[in-house]
């Protein structure tokens, strides 16, 4: 499905993106991320991985790991059906979390989002040779 592998290297280049963001400037990413600690924030932050998840699943077949972008994306699938049932105030209590990490622990958990968007698009390049 072409169309799924451009959603999954969009989505790919918006994760190394942030990873990159948080690893540059850690407190304005946490700035962006405070946004979401609410109702209409664990459904946007659902929705992202239900899209992630169903376009990782369907791009993994044509692309050169297609187990890794499976795997992702029953992550990512488990992920969307999981936050919505942690509730509001759980998910904001982990956004609070998160943002109050220290610069070095958020730019480390920024490493993890910049190899996750690397691994995406390396996987979705077409095969050498």
């Amino acid at each position: 499905m072409p169309f799924a592998i451009e959603i999954s290297g969009l989505l790919g280049v918006f994760s190394l993106l942030m990873g990159v963001w948080g690893v540059l400037v850690p407190s304005r990413l946490a700035d962006f991320v405070t946004r979401f600690g609410s109702k209409g924030g664990l459904w946007v932050a659902a929705a992202i991985r239900l899209v992630f998840g169903l376009a990782l699943w369907f791009a993994a077949p044509a692309s050169r790991a297609p187990l890794l972008l499976q795997v992702l994306g029953v992550i990512a699938l488990v992920a969307a059906v999981v936050l919505p049932f942690m509730g509001v105030d759980r998910f904001k209590r982990l956004v609070d979390w998160w943002t109050r990490l220290s610069p070095t622990a958020m730019r480390f958990n920024s490493l993890f989002a910049i190899a996750f968007g690397a691994a995406v698009l390396w996987a979705l390049l077409p095969a050498a040779g």
